[in-house]
């Protein structure tokens, strides 16, 4: 991309002053659907009116980038005088001079680019040029076509009317699921404080802004989330909802809040997306048409088993999708891609949208069609540049695009620091020199000499470190070694596509190389992708990023650490209409909306939590100190020991989190050791590396009321078991918090900390205290699910004590107790009596 990115500007660059490059193109064409048959079961009338008249003729906006227009004559045209030329640049590293005509699909791109300039300007007639050019040795070769009114719109009319049978199946579609969402109701009487969330999410989403919404568990804040958001679908501010989750348990939530609006009457199409692996037919994904049965013909069929899903369901969910692809043979991958272009509510993870290298580019990418605006331009140029609203008020033409609501939004710190980071590792060069050395030399010599770069940074980076506690890292942005590792990676990767584009056209024989299979392939691909990815993120590069070294000698490695992800995540939101961030844990507000691309116009909202925080027992054991220099035997047992007073105060389930596996480890065999299992009383332990069998079975034994035994469940804070998971009633009546939740000491954890120090915002409180507190909230929160739910919350560490800690408490915490390791049982009894 960025080789290719290069030749583009040099040839638009030659071609002199009066060469236009990257020329935006966009027009509303309208489209006859008189001839559109109706198709079986279309509804085009309903009790509040026609739904769809079908003498309608649809506007479609089509637009695009030509990358270069310029009117005279063309060398590589002799016949004809000066003319207006769309000019159209493809490179590859393949061989140019043997093609003997363009490749149709380009040709068609750029005959569409010709034909909406023919039609804003009136032409009678107008030039396509195709060049190609091959960036080995900058060889070219042209073809040129001339194109009169008659010919090029008779061709761009049949592809509209292949196209008006889909425009009929939208506007149908949206005319009926507009009438249903216009006379949707709640589907129960809102919850206390539950309206005033849904016209806060309203208001938001009319005003184009972001939304950090704090709303404690049992608030609703699914529903008070999307229900507004479909109401605005119906009115036109938005064409499509994405639901973006951190975990597939908060994507099932979704989709059974969808579920209970469309027993109301709700009509509209939501997909789930899966992520490749997960999805793909193969054992490993491998779209080659020569490999996979489903990539050969896939474009064949697709639109087939599209048409076939849109006429027989409104929601798609794994399964479905899997049946579909399987009836019709298309890749179960590409046709839920393809049906999010239909759906009203995508659900999927935050990576489809936010990551450089899985986000849908058809809705989030960087050209015409990811926000450009192209047609609240036409619209404004047509019709005025304000209009006017229900209210009266004027306001600036806006074009309808996408909301994003982000659950569970306090992950998308961390995630997105991972999503903009990238890394080098030299173990993994190694591999690949080793893998390729026979069948591709020239990429071997460079792959070498990237090597010898990643240790002299390396050898570098540790020479310059100074300071205590910087051994696991060295700084290397600095370094003249680190620009010439970027330089010798831009060369391998330069040899990389040279390779791909041998591979695509099968002409490895003819270029004196090899083709790739076997280990060579295995280890080549997963090689060149972290590779684009790393160069991706070295041209993103600023003063957010700390570029560092890790492991000396062979085990070397550069890392583009990305401190601060605030500006990408930003730049991404601003593709949509609006964002809703939303969590039961946000405090302190102020760091959430500084790393998740807040700005000052962006609204906060806290929703008060709506139970009777007297029904939870909030105790603070001041006896105990998680701290490292305060571990060790004697404290394990103490911990065991009070774990054991109170979880026997009642029969029950219970779970304990632990800062570490380690940590559980040491508690677990104090506890076994000085108190074993006893009868009636059953103990779990979260294992490293679970299964998803196992985790669900470690799940459903909490499902059972226990009322005269008592099962412990051991876990981890921040893993599978401490977020998302909703046992209500009384299949949890209590949670012990061991340890305030702080990340472990770490070379990023540490930069960040360094970071935020020198932007004196807090290094420690950005770097561990506030998301090791946020683990805490979330641990704690799994115990009152509902109104009617009785439990209890210990926090065992005296750190929680400290003003440090308390001001981070949410306002249901304000009534807590401090306890400690004699008093501990019998004040949780007296708590029991109170409520039984």
């Amino acid at each position: 991309m960025l080789e290719g990115a290069r030749m583009h500007r040099k040839i638009q660059k030659e071609a002199g002053p009066d060469y236009q490059a990257e020329v935006s193109l966009a027009v509303l064409v309208p489209v006859s659907l008189h001839d559109v048959p109706a198709e079986a079961g279309e509804e085009t009338d309903t009790a509040d009116g026609p739904a769809y008249d079908p003498a309608e003729t649809a506007e479609v906006l089509l637009e695009g980038r030509a990358d270069g227009l310029f009117y005279g004559p063309d060398p590589a045209f002799p016949i004809g005088g000066d003319a207006w030329t769309v000019d159209e640049i493809k490179t590859s590293y393949g061989r140019v001079d043997r093609m003997k005509e363009p490749v149709p699909v380009h040709l068609a791109q750029a005959r569409l680019y010709a034909w909406i300039l023919m039609t804003q300007r009136n032409l009678e007639t107008i030039r396509v040029r195709m060049l190609y050019v091959c960036l080995t040795d900058e060889s070219r070769k042209a073809f040129t076509e001339e194109l009169d009114r008659e010919v090029l719109c008779a061709w761009a009319d049949g592809l509209l009317e292949e196209y008006a049978v889909w425009v009929r199946r939208m506007l149908v579609w949206q005319a009926q699921r507009d009438v249903s969402l216009r006379a949707l109701e709640f589907p129960y009487a809102y919850r206390p404080g539950q309206r005033e969330l849904a016209v806060h999410v309203y208001h938001t989403l009319c005003h184009g802004r972001k939304l950090f919404l704090e709303a404690p568990t049992g608030t609703g804040k699914t529903l008070a989330v999307l229900y507004p958001c479909l109401k605005a679908m119906a009115e036109g501010k938005t064409d499509r909802l994405f639901y973006l989750t951190a975990r597939t348990v908060t994507r099932i939530v979704a989709a059974d809040a969808l579920r209970l609006l469309r027993q109301g009457g709700l009509r509209a199409r939501s997909v789930i997306l899966t992520a490749r692996d997960r999805i793909c037919i193969l054992d490993r994904p491998d779209c080659d048409p020569a490999v996979c049965p489903r990539a050969r013909g896939h474009y064949d069929r697709v639109n087939a088993a599209l048409a076939a899903l849109l006429e027989s369901a409104e929601d798609y969910d794994r399964e479905s999708i899997l049946a579909a692809a399987e009836e019709y043979e298309v890749c179960p991958f590409e046709l839920a891609l393809d049906l999010s272009m239909f759906a009203d509510i995508v659900i999927c993870d935050y990576n489809h949208v936010f990551d450089p290298r899985a986000k849908l580019r058809r809705f989030f990418g960087d050209g015409p069609g990811a926000g450009s605006g192209a047609l609240g331009r036409i619209l404004r140029d047509r019709d005025g540049e304000e209009t006017e609203d229900a209210e009266g008020q004027k306001s600036a033409r806006k074009e309808p695009g996408p909301v994003l609501l982000i659950d569970e939004a306090h992950n998308l710190v961390d995630r997105g620091r991972s999503m903009f980071s990238a890394s080098l590792y030299l173990a993994d060069i190694k591999e690949v020199r080793k893998a390729i050395r026979s069948v591709r030399p020239a990429l071997w010599k460079k792959l070498g000499s990237l090597g010898t770069g990643l240790r002299a940074l390396s050898a570098d980076a540790a020479e310059e470190t100074t300071g205590e506690g910087r051994e696991e890292y060295a700084a290397a942005g600095d370094l003249p070694a680190f620009d010439i590792l970027q330089d010798r990676a831009y060369l391998v990767y330069a040899e990389c596509e040279k390779i791909l584009a041998e591979e695509r056209t099968r002409r490895a024989a003819d270029t004196g190389g090899a083709p790739l299979q076997g280990e060579a392939r295995d280890k080549f691909l997963p090689f060149y992708f972290n590779l684009r990815h790393y160069l991706a993120m070295y041209e993103e590069m600023d003063a957010c990023y700390v570029p560092y070294c890790t492991g000396h000698g062979e085990n070397a490695a550069v890392h583009l650490y990305c401190v601060d992800p605030s500006r990408q995540l930003r730049e991404c939101m601003e593709r949509a209409v609006s964002t809703i961030l939303f969590s039961a844990t946000l405090l302190p507000v102020t760091y959430y909306k500084a790393l998740l691309g807040g700005t000052q116009e962006d609204y906060e909202v806290f929703a008060r939590s709506v139970f009777d925080s007297r029904r939870q027992g909030l105790f603070i054991a001041d006896n105990v100190s998680t701290v490292y220099k305060d571990r060790g035997p004697q404290t394990y047992r103490e911990i065991a020991g009070m774990i054991r007073d109170i979880t026997s105060r009642r029969h029950g389930n219970y779970m304990v989190f632990f800062p570490s596996y380690a940590f559980l480890g040491a508690v677990r065999d104090a506890l076994e050791e000085a108190w074993p299992e006893e009868e009636g009383c059953t103990r779990l332990y979260q294992e490293p590396q679970m299964s998803p069998e196992e985790r669900e079975s470690f799940l459903r034994a909490f499902e059972e009321v226990r009322d005269d035994a008592s099962l412990t469940g051991f876990c981890v804070m921040g893993g599978i078991f401490s977020e998302g998971i909703d046992l209500r009633e009384d299949r949890l009546i209590g949670v012990i918090v061991v340890g305030t939740g702080l990340p472990g000491i770490c070379a990023e954890r540490e930069i960040v900390r360094d970071h935020f120090d020198r932007e004196e915002a807090g290094g420690f409180d950005y770097a561990y205290r506030y998301p090791g507190m946020n683990k805490v909230l979330q641990a704690a929160g799994r115990v009152i699910r509902t109104e009617q739910d009785v439990g209890i919350v210990v926090l065992m560490d005296r750190r929680f004590l400290t003003p440090a800690y308390l001001r981070l408490f949410p306002p249901s915490w304000r009534d807590w107790e401090r306890v400690n390791a004699d008093n501990a049982g019998d004040r949780i009894t007296r708590f029991w009596d109170e409520w039984l």
